[in-house]
């Protein structure tokens, strides 16, 4: 459960080294260049013109136009994306170039370098009526302070290239990278979700202008609502920083965007799901401002042990859970000393699939080869002659039905939900593959995924239990039969009697079968109706049933669940349906496709499972008892001539 975070760079590099520089094919120059073939220059338009009235555009609409710095040995890079601006789409796109860059220093083009940006300096803002408002983002420097992204801190941070910013750099931009607007048609729907605290965070800055400038509060703070970044671009731009070895090197620290990426909120944000929560959902919950973000070990921040129980079960997030919830492993990395039980259940499963993984796929292995060096059993013959004579008569064919009516519908049943279950289970498990997002998008997003998976699950688990109930009713019957004494049967006797219980001649043949594949006997074990390896797999379907039933409903009622059990067994509920779960796919998707389409008896499909009748040479070699007590039931014998007796 270790391992790095490497997030994808989504914005342009700002600055490069020369140590990168060196591998590009460019010269060392101190114009390095305007690339002006890179794109077309776009026209100015009056739209252009009054967003930019200075005309910076001209040059900076250019994504080369870059400058390397001999002195500090970097490459600076100017691009500005018009679109930010013509459409309104960032959240500066409001203010002129010199609103923050002195006007002076830029009057000659091509000008010389300008001074860094104060982002805590006094803006002016066009307001409502056309007066120009003053604005200052100084409350967030204020907020700063005292958190763990106090700037003091922030420069002194252990990084493996260095420090991320200069010195006379602004603080703000190790986070923020100018994001563009998403839209209030999406932002709106969430205001009910928020309630009181919908504004909350707003008014940090915004206190006097929202009830005024009507037009700014809807593209600019009910936009927000919905973030300007996705829950995956946080956890990215999070990443540059606690992903970065030398950071989480030092004591106390792991890589805790890594760690969030396994848990179910990181999956379902590489999937797209942006309802899920973000580092900030819990690092920042409630009302607080995001820019006071203080230390787990802070009693009053939101994620210290008094505290995340009232987290968790916020509105947003798991509503009417118990504070028990709070001891689920939110970050997916558990120590040794605290995580025993989960390890253990891990390792368990691991041993389970080998143990019975292992051994299936040995005996396949060895059928093969007793099929390419053409060895038959002595009793192959006599089999095939029964078999050839039982279905040449029509009692004879319907006495060699393996499955009957009842029984063909349940399995195509239960294949459909299991393949439904497998395309919307696993690629919350593998949700850093492409094919993961592609299916989930498929299926209309996350959430609509989820449902068919639950609702799946569910009719899967309503079909076993309507299968054992058929099975217990049958247990009930065959019990009040008289035995050959003329007493009841039993319950025992009857349960031990039905066809896919396991006994002790099933071991006994075992033996015998691993005899003869390894040549130390010349002839096959003769099996019923049922092989060995069809009944191991009924009671895999069995015991996977009820395992992912259980797990699933714990992990799908959370809020429930967390009434009754510890948050510790979800830890364990998430470990025993995932490993489960791949036991299952592994068994069925590679086992018993090769039992029932890929094995030479009945390529390319056993229509045992459709019309009921199994091949031939499966019945001769998997089910040769069932062959001879058909024909023992119909009086036939072996080399007898005729059909009929």
């Amino acid at each position: 459960m270790t391992g790095a975070y490497n997030p994808p760079r989504t914005e342009p590099t700002i600055v490069l080294r020369s140590d990168e520089l060196r591998r590009m094919p460019m010269r060392r120059t101190y114009l390095v260049s305007l690339c002006l073939l890179l794109e077309p220059a776009a026209a100015t338009s009056s739209v252009a013109q009054s967003v930019d009235p200075d005309n910076c555009l001209l040059c900076h609409q250019f994504r080369g136009l870059s400058r390397f710095d001999r002195q500090r040995d970097e490459l600076h890079v100017y691009f500005v994306d018009p679109s930010y601006m013509h459409d309104l789409a960032g959240p500066h796109a409001r203010l002129a170039c010199t609103d923050c860059h002195p006007r002076e220093e830029v009057r000659v083009v091509p000008h010389a370098p300008v001074s860094r940006v104060d982002c805590t300096r006094t803006c002016h803002i066009a307001g409502a009526s056309g007066v120009m408002t003053t604005f200052s983002h100084a409350g967030v420097a204020e907020a700063l302070r005292g958190g763990v992204h106090d700037p003091a801190i922030m420069r002194g941070l252990p990084l493996s290239e260095g420090p991320l910013l200069a010195q006379d750099q602004s603080a703000c931009l190790y986070c923020h990278d100018e994001p563009v607007f998403r839209g209030i048609e999406r932002a709106l729907p969430q205001l009910a979700r928020f309630g009181d605290d919908a504004l909350a965070r707003c008014t940090t800055c915004h206190k006097d202008q929202l009830g005024v400038d009507v037009a700014y509060a809807l593209k600019h703070v009910a936009a927000r609502l919905q973030p300007s970044r996705s829950t995956l671009d946080v956890a990215q731009v999070c990443a540059v920083c606690h992903s970065d070895p030398a950071f989480h090197a030092e004591p106390g620290r792991h890589d805790a965007v890594a760690s969030y990426m396994r848990t179910f909120h990181g999956k379902a944000a590489l999937l797209g799901d942006e309802s899920t929560a973000s580092c900030i959902s819990c690092h920042a919950s409630g009302n607080r401002d995001v820019h006071a973000m203080l230390a787990h070990t802070d009693p009053a921040s939101p994620t210290h042990t008094d505290r995340l129980p009232t987290t968790c079960s916020t509105i947003a997030c798991h509503p009417g859970a118990s504070p028990s919830l709070a001891d689920t492993g939110v970050h997916l990395d558990l120590a040794a000393s605290r995580g025993t039980i989960e390890y253990l259940l891990a390792a368990a499963f691991i041993l389970l699939t080998t143990l019975t993984f292992g051994p299936s796929a040995i005996l396949a292995v060895l059928e093969l080869v007793q099929l390419v060096a053409g060895r038959e059993s002595p009793r192959d013959e006599h089999v095939r002659e029964l078999t050839d004579r039982l279905m040449a008569r029509p009692d004879g064919r319907r006495r060699l039905v393996r499955f009957t009516v009842p029984q063909r519908i349940q399995h195509w049943i239960l294949a459909g939900l299991f393949v439904l279950l497998v395309l919307t289970g696993f690629p919350l498990k593998f949700a850093d593959q492409g094919w993961s997002a592609w299916l989930i998008r498929g299926f209309g997003g996350l959430a609509a995924a989820r449902a068919l998976h639950h609702w799946a699950g569910i009719l899967l688990v309503l079909g076993f239990l309507s299968h054992m109930m058929h099975t217990m009713l049958l247990v009930v019957r065959r019990s009040r039969r008289p035995g050959l004494d003329g007493r009841p049967t039993g319950m025992l006797a009857s349960l031990l009697a039905l066809p896919m219980w396991m006994t002790l001649d099933d071991l006994r043949k075992l033996r015998h079968l691993l005899a003869y594949l390894f040549f130390l006997r010349s002839d096959r074990p003769k099996f019923g109706r049922f092989a060995l390896k069809e009944k191991f797999e009924y009671i895999g379907v069995f015991w996977g049933t009820m395992i992912l039933g259980v797990t699933g409903m714990i992990l799908w009622g959370e809020q429930t669940a967390s009434h009754l059990m510890s948050g510790r067994v979800f830890n364990l509920a998430a470990i025993a349906h995932t490993y489960e779960a791949f036991l299952a796919l592994v068994h069925v998707g590679i086992l018993h496709t090769y039992n029932v389409m890929l094995s030479p008896h009945v390529f390319p499909l056993s229509p045992a499972t459709i019309t009921g009748t199994t091949p031939p040479g499966e019945l001769i070699e998997g089910h040769a008892a069932f062959v001879e007590d058909a024909a023992r039931e119909l009086g036939l014998h072996p080399h007898e001539e005729g059909g009929a007796p």
